[in-house]
């Protein structure tokens, strides 16, 4: 599926425009947007073929475990990049692959985007905000994708909050949880640092495509990738506390249930003290021949169980029995992902606001 937004010389914003009018708008100068959905070789090839692009980037989109990266071919640059959706209940996350020329700015993917989408529609409603080229379009797209990943580190440090109560209780669905977040960031991880890296390498390009105020754009990108890279990092030192905390509770969860052990053993020691004394084949044991002789040592059993239960429970070793509530496994952060973009503040506005998704 292709959809293109156009700008040209007497425009004031981007437009849509149908995908058999592009040759004539480039002809004529205008700016171009190209969103290509899906990855046929043979579209592909044809799209390659058409604006002339390197068959060696064809290549690297139909490749489905490129990781970021990005390479110029003197007439145009091409930049993989990474956006965050959600695979079922797992996170995950989808290439984004973007030609950029001084006229043209390509972009596959092979899924909905939530981050383009939203810029598709924001840089119609604000005309400043592609009011210069292809370069600039890129660089607020990167900072776009690098922004919802920060919504996945608001979740991250939420979810870790909410597991510190369990983990003090050494409630078992802990374990299931931190290992849950930990596969989260892993993948999220995976390709957000090779992504800072090409947004940083991008920076010092400056030539051909990019212009100073492209690279300005891509500097605040880099910035948002930079914090949400050392904010995963602070998320896996916490989740690690996390699995400690837990750990060292449940093994002072077993300590108390040994105490417990040791404590009844010791109550029930002189009971059984006494009932092996009198279960002796032996006459004329004290109170044998009484009818009351078993209820008086009935009642000489309980005091001591009770007594033996006060002492231990004023010397701390027992406490009262508590009713554990199981907790739900909250599962991973796929939700995030399917969140709305939130839109951003900026200096200039014009009448209308960029919509939510």
């Amino acid at each position: 599926m292709y959809r293109i937004l156009v700008r040209g010389t007497d425009d004031a914003c981007l437009r849509p425009a149908d995908y058999d009018d592009l040759d004539r708008e480039l002809a004529a100068g205008a700016f171009v947007w190209l969103d290509v959905e899906g990855r046929d070789p043979a579209e592909l090839d044809r799209l390659g073929e058409r604006f002339g692009f390197d068959p060696a980037a064809i290549e690297d989109i139909l490749d489905v475990e490129q990781l970021p990266k990005f390479d110029d071919y003197g007439d145009h640059l091409f930049v993989v990049l990474h956006a965050l959706t959600a695979d079922g209940e797992r996170l995950d996350t989808h290439e984004v692959d973007c030609f950029v020329t001084r006229q043209v700015l390509v972009t596959v993917r092979a899924d909905h985007i939530a981050g383009l989408a939203w810029l598709w529609d924001a840089v119609q409603a604000h005309p400043h905000m592609a009011e210069h080229g292809s370069d600039e379009l890129f660089a607020q797209l990167a900072e776009v994708m690098g922004r919802r990943y920060i919504e996945v580190i608001t979740a991250f440090e939420a979810r870790i909050d909410s597991l510190a109560d369990g983990a003090l209780e050494a409630d078992p669905n802990v374990l299931a949880e931190v290992q849950v977040l930990r596969r989260e960031e892993a993948t999220i991880r995976r390709v957000l640092s090779p992504q800072r890296v090409v947004i940083g390498a991008l920076r010092s390009n400056v030539g051909a495509f990019l212009t100073p105020s492209s690279v300005r754009l891509l500097t605040d990108a880099y910035d948002v990738h930079n914090l949400v890279v050392q904010s995963l990092e602070s998320t896996r030192g916490l989740l690690t506390d996390t699995l400690d905390t837990y750990r060292g509770a449940s093994a002072e969860r077993q300590a108390r249930a040994a105490t417990v052990l040791t404590v009844y053993a010791a109550i029930l020691l002189p009971l059984s003290l006494i009932t092996s004394w009198y279960g002796m084949n032996v006459a004329d044991l004290p109170g044998s021949s009484s009818r009351l002789g078993w209820v008086t040592v009935t009642a000489i059993m309980a005091v001591f169980a009770v007594v033996s239960w006060v002492v231990f429970v004023r010397a701390g070793m027992l406490g009262r029995p508590r009713l554990r509530t199981g907790r739900r496994i909250a599962g991973g952060l796929a939700d995030v992902a399917r969140a709305p973009v939130r839109p951003f503040t900026m200096l200039r506005r014009s009448t209308r606001r960029p919509p939510r998704f």
